[in-house]
């Protein structure tokens, strides 16, 4: 694994060790910071099939702030932050650095392509790679510790857009719904040092990186575009981490033309102006079945070739686009909207709770989408939800994918201003997607897959960040 990250000037700090300025310990409040990234792109020989590729690099990025009394870390992955890995992560790295278990955050990109196994399965990089190195990446930036301020800001950015769509032949699919709910804020937290280079860049944005989903290529997707974006403007003496908002019900407002989806394109080139036709898994009733479409996957067939590579390169440039949107717009906000600050304490807590759930009973055969499967009384649901504060910004978090309507109540009755919600963190609740209320009569497959009965844990995620965030201030 190589390890990237930031230089600071001067002495090199040991490990742990305390900052001294003229003798003295930093201030309580007073603000250090560091960053660092650690490569966990799979090997060429580890990829799937022979006519896969890897497109772009995959990392753990990580931020850690120390506030002179206690230190947190902001930890992303291109990919899942499941359970297996983040839990033996927290408990390694919290022993190394001595930062609290509660005061991580450990999100993923949830990029579709960050796997050679394919999203959900078993690929490269495996569980011990990622495991070691969010290890590594923290205990590098804490090594790094260096004066900081912290500043805040947003701005709206229309990329997204719902993707829960009853379209005109009134079936229930997966398709871009301008209508829909959709939280279009990008959130951006700078941690700028002395030289006023930022030391680390956290952005947050609510949409799936599904672009190329099943095409053979390994890729971080938009997120790392807009990370490399960053990174290289200020000279890689930066690291950015993207991390997801309400994403259940978001994705790519593009993703599913024809103009930009390798699936739709790889084995069909032709370009006409005339209403798309549905694609194949989309004729039937029980629509697309992920799970047997990645059991069939093969490698492209030499006739279909440059139609596949004609597609990639395609969707590559609105990968890019994404990319460059998100971070260009996170540079404009940090140069002209945040003024940071140099002081700020950091608390941190976590409240599990539960919610009735339930089971299909087609789960032997499950429909994809546009039917109502019937469902009998399951095992409960258990759901996380966390807070990091640092300063007046609060980080809540879910272990899980929640819907945008939820993402923005949370916001809207949340007492600080400064809120930005990470889904996604520190593990993976077992409920699948979790849908607003307002959501329950949608047959989309992210609502009738989804192990949670209705009525329970949209209130309930509120109202346990709520009051994270009135107990932080006592």
């Amino acid at each position: 694994m190589k390890i990237f990250g930031i230089a600071v000037c001067g002495m090199a700090l040991a490990l742990g060790a305390p900052v001294l300025v003229f003798g003295q310990a930093p201030a309580r409040g007073q603000l250090r910071a560091g960053a660092a990234k650690v490569d966990i792109t799979p090997r060429p020989d580890q990829l799937a099939m022979a006519t896969d590729s890897i497109r772009d690099r995959l990392f753990v990025r990580a931020i850690v702030v120390d506030d002179g009394r206690t230190c947190a870390a902001l930890v992303n992955i291109d990919g899942g932050a499941r359970d297996a890995v983040v839990n033996p992560a927290i408990a390694k790295s919290s022993a190394s650095t001595g930062c609290p278990g509660q005061n991580y955050i450990i999100s993923g990109t949830h990029s579709h392509s960050a796997s050679t196994g394919g999203l959900g399965g078993a690929g490269f990089p495996n569980t011990d790679t990622i495991i070691a190195a969010i290890v590594s990446a923290v205990d590098t930036a804490k090594s790094r510790l260096a004066p900081a301020r912290v500043g805040y800001g947003t701005a709206q950015v229309d990329l997204n857009v719902n993707r829960d769509l009853y379209n005109s032949r009134q079936e229930w699919r997966q398709g871009p719904n301008p209508q829909g709910s959709s939280d279009k804020t990008l959130a951006v937290v700078e941690f700028v040092g002395d030289d006023d280079v930022p030391i680390g860049v956290y952005t947050n944005y609510a949409m799936h990186p599904i672009n190329f989903y099943m095409s053979g290529v390994i890729s971080a997707d938009f997120p790392g575009e807009a990370a490399r974006y960053i990174e290289e403007l200020f000279d890689n003496k930066t690291v950015a981490v993207f991390s997801q908002g309400a994403s259940g019900d978001q994705n790519p407002r593009l993703g599913y033309t024809q103009s930009f989806n390798v699936r739709a394109n790889q084995l069909d080139q032709r370009q006409t102006v005339a209403p798309p036709q549905p694609r194949p898994e989309e004729r039937s009733s029980r629509g697309f079945n992920p799970a047997a479409a990645g059991a069939s996957r093969q490698a492209v067939p030499p006739e279909k070739m440059d139609a596949y590579k004609k597609a990639i390169a395609r969707t590559g440039e609105y990968v890019v686009m994404l990319g460059q949107m998100l971070a260009t717009t996170a540079v404009r906000v940090m140069r002209e909207d945040i003024t940071p600050v140099d002081t700020a304490l950091i608390w941190a807590g976590q409240e599990g709770f539960s919610c009735p759930g339930r089971v299909r009973l087609d789960a032997d055969n499950p429909s994809r989408e546009n039917v109502f499967p019937g469902y009998k009384d399951g095992p409960d649901v258990n759901i996380k939800v966390g807070l990091l504060r640092i300063g007046d910004i609060n980080f809540v978090t879910v272990n899980g994918e929640i819907y945008s309507q939820i993402g923005i109540k949370l916001k809207n009755q949340a007492p600080a201003n400064k809120t930005v919600v990470v889904t996604l963190a520190n593990g993976a609740a077992n409920s699948g997607y979790i849908y607003s209320d307002d959501a329950y009569s949608h047959l989309t497959f992210q609502v009738i897959g989804s192990r949670l009965k209705p009525g329970c844990a949209e209130g309930k995620i509120i109202n346990t960040a709520l009051g994270l965030m009135h107990k932080s201030g006592e």
